[in-house]
């Protein structure tokens, strides 16, 4: 069975009950396309657990209380697999991102995208690798 980590990160400043709602809308809409894709590459027999950082948090840092939960739970080894909807979920800034996916895969960790897939990784170390980082 493989243990995949879900990641999302949802800017929410306050707004509209429509506004928020919607919000919520996307955050299930992305859990269910990761779910869908972490079966289609591991199988049925997926465990899931889910890290959300829900507010006004900035997009350029990893300073989030759920992202750390996530961090330490991968420090026990509590998962096999670190999936995100996309890889801006978890940071827009490069630097930060390439040192997740780095320390992530010296774990032995899968890093994957609800839409690369296990390709996440192949890109990410031809990235890596064509800018000498």
């Amino acid at each position: 069975m493989k243990r995949v980590a879900i990641y999302h990160y949802q800017y929410y400043r306050g707004a509209c009950k429509l506004c928020y709602r919607h919000f919520i809308s996307e955050m299930i809409e992305s859990y269910e396309k990761c779910h869908e894709v972490a079966k289609g590459i591991y199988g049925e027999d997926c465990e899931f657990f889910h890290y959300t950082d829900f507010g006004q948090y900035d997009s350029y840092d990893t300073d989030r209380p759920s992202f750390h939960r996530m961090m330490e739970a991968m420090e026990k080894g509590e998962f096999d697999v670190l999936m995100c909807y996309t890889l801006n979920t978890i940071t827009a800034n490069e630097k930060l991102l390439i040192a997740l996916y780095k320390k992530v895969r010296a774990k032995g960790i899968d890093f994957i995208t609800a839409g690369k897939g296990l390709d996440t990784m192949k890109i990410m170390d031809y990235y890596i690798e064509q800018n000498n980082l």
